[in-house]
């Protein structure tokens, strides 16, 4: 599904629509070059308007260019920046990914790196568990905003078992602890499986070996938790535990693209499938796409053949006086716009299919 940030972009039509993504470097002074090298790109990003659309146009959609470069704070970005501006949308997108330099002027914004985006920046629920403490995070890319559970115990002491008080001649204060710890898991775990009814937030532990063993072998929560992290986070910087838990999203991305290929292969054996940027077009066109799988550094610059179901990428396209600046970007406008899902997979992940496929509806 569209974030609420994609959904606004994909199948706007505007006249013009320029998308300017550009790799950047934050560190110093190497941020001072970029914004040079902005420059540039909006020069560039002048002279392919005034080749389509009148000086007063120009003008105009450069002047929000500026406008939106002017507040862009060249020392805190991430990998990649990505730059839409028309007559009315006017917005700046950081990306935490390294992008291809590219400069488009289209009748579309080039939506692909926001897909990418936000396949990476997904949000996921962070436990961090120990016995004098749970804090409870909300995770979206590299950032972290802390949420409240009203029923959420604070620490182990709000679940004390008033059944072997201290002080009695035959507390085993051994067995004491441990009976409290159990309960204290037992009640985050009823916590968050509460809080996760109609919801399909992933969620991640971070807690020592004792405790992590303990929610694995009896959590009621297995659908929803992706993974542990084993240690003692309670003193742990949020950057710190992010990278911690890298790993297992990135896993889970993994698992999420080896779904999709199977998908795929399910569907070559049924026949519900296209292959090739020409064959996906026609099939995205006709809204017959349910999934996309494409690959992430995909692109193909085309023509349009006899009517719009029909593109072609041949020696013509050079000379072509309307060209489809990236073919790949549109099929996933195409698919997206008639309720299909795209999923980015691995470099050479589609090499018998040329790259792309997509699994039809029929």
């Amino acid at each position: 599904m569209t974030t609420t940030i994609e959904s606004s972009f994909v199948g706007t039509k505007s006249f013009p629509a320029v998308s300017i993504i550009m790799p950047t470097h934050p560190q110093y002074p190497h941020f001072k070059l970029d914004r040079e090298h902005l420059q540039q790109l909006l020069a560039q990003a002048e002279q392919l308007l005034l080749e389509q659309y009148s000086k007063q146009k120009t003008n105009l959609i450069m002047d929000r260019l500026h406008s939106a470069v002017n507040g862009i704070n060249f020392g805190a970005l991430p990998q990649g920046l990505a730059i839409y501006v028309s007559s009315e949308v006017q917005r700046v997108v950081n990306l935490p990914f390294e992008v291809s330099e590219k400069v488009i002027v289209d009748d579309s914004f080039e939506v692909r790196d926001l897909l990418y985006a936000a396949k990476l920046n997904r949000h996921f629920l962070a436990l961090i568990i120990s016995q004098n403490k749970v804090s409870t995070l909300v995770g979206f890319g590299n950032s972290f905003v802390p949420v409240h559970y009203g029923k959420m115990p604070k620490n182990v002491r709000d679940v004390m078992n008033q059944h072997s008080l201290p002080g009695w001649d035959y507390l085993d204060t051994e067995a004491y602890d441990e009976k409290n710890i159990h309960n204290y898991l037992r009640f985050i775990d009823k916590v968050i499986e509460e809080e996760s009814r109609g919801a399909e937030l992933p969620v991640i532990i971070l807690g020592d070996k004792k405790i992590n063993g303990y929610i694995r072998n009896h959590t009621r929560n297995a659908k929803h938790i992706i993974g542990y992290v084993d240690g003692n986070y309670e003193h742990v910087s949020l950057p710190e535990i992010r990278k911690k838990m890298e790993p297992i999203l990135q896993q889970q991305i993994a698992q999420e693209e080896e779904k999709a290929l199977d998908m795929l292969g399910d569907a070559i054996g049924k026949g519900n499938f296209a292959a090739g940027v020409t064959e996906v077009w026609r099939a995205a066109a006709e809204g017959r796409g349910r999934l996309l799988l494409v690959e992430k550094d995909y692109r193909v610059t085309a023509r349009f053949g006899e009517d719009n179901y029909t593109i072609l990428v041949d020696e013509a396209v050079a000379t072509a006086r309307h060209k489809i600046a990236d073919a790949v970007d549109d099929i996933i406008e195409l698919v997206l716009r008639h309720n299909g899902e795209v999923m980015f997979v691995a470099n050479g992940k589609l090499d018998p299919q040329q790259h792309i496929a997509l699994i039809t509806r029929y």
